[in-house]
């Protein structure tokens, strides 16, 4: 068994996904895999018994595990269903083209930390429900709203009214003296390498994150983290 990403099904691995899992999607689940060096802990006797109990069948899946987890100390991972997301009301995070998965799933984890529920990906991206993107969220996924767009377009229809905040490195406007308000907002943001095309500037307010001149830009997933915080202070 390996992961394809046409395949209906995708992997939590290890026990602090898998547990996250079990809490937010537990609807999805298929099957848990265990490997035989499991040894037991709170975590784990948590996880086992919540599957029990919701008839999730259980089964040694030590070469299972090893296929997908590579060279990764994993000793139990879960195969769930892929789904659609319900959208929710909120703050959103758009991400456009995104490429790396590592970053995309430090994104997630860090969506969630600051409250943004909602995360709008514009194809073509990477692949959300990858088990490599799902292990760099720690699971965090699994408590937000995922959506997929086959372009900007389809996005701008379903999202009129949120306002739009879109990060570019020739944005007028500078982040750290950008005003805050509570209303709902909308944190758009470009592939790694190339960051957003010039057309989509008319469809919101370009903002730039002001830093030295000694790099020529900022990580997208710091870039990110940099943009959620300064908009969670006080309304000013």
């Amino acid at each position: 068994m390996i992961y394809k990403k046409e395949n209906e099904t995708s992997f939590a691995l290890g026990a602090f996904a898998v547990r996250e899992l079990l809490e937010h999607k537990i609807e999805t689940v298929r099957k848990i895999y265990i490997s035989r060096d499991l040894k037991p802990s709170i975590d784990i006797d948590f996880i086992l018994n919540l599957a029990k109990s919701n008839g999730i069948r259980i089964e040694d899946g030590t070469k299972v595990i090893d296929r997908i987890g590579g060279k990764e100390n994993i000793y139990i991972m879960a195969e769930f269903f892929k789904y659609e997301s319900v959208w929710g009301e909120g703050n959103q995070i758009v991400l456009y083209n995104p490429a790396d998965m590592g970053n995309v799933g430090t994104i997630l984890r860090t969506a969630l930390g600051f409250g943004y529920h909602n995360i709008a990906f514009i194809k073509p991206c990477v692949d959300v429900f990858n088990p490599k993107v799902i292990r760099a969220s720690q699971g965090a996924i699994f408590s937000l709203n995922i959506r997929l767009y086959e372009n900007f377009d389809e996005y701008l229809e379903e999202n009129k009214s949120i306002k739009k905040y879109l990060f570019m490195l020739d944005g007028e406007n500078i982040l750290q003296s950008t005003p805050i308000s509570n209303e709902p907002k909308a944190l758009v943001f470009g592939n790694e390498a190339s960051g957003l095309l010039p057309e989509v500037r008319q469809y919101g307010i370009p903002v730039f994150i002001r830093h030295s001149k000694d790099i020529d830009s900022l990580n997208l997933s710091i870039s990110i983290g940099i943009a959620m915080y300064h908009f969670s202070q006080k309304s000013r």
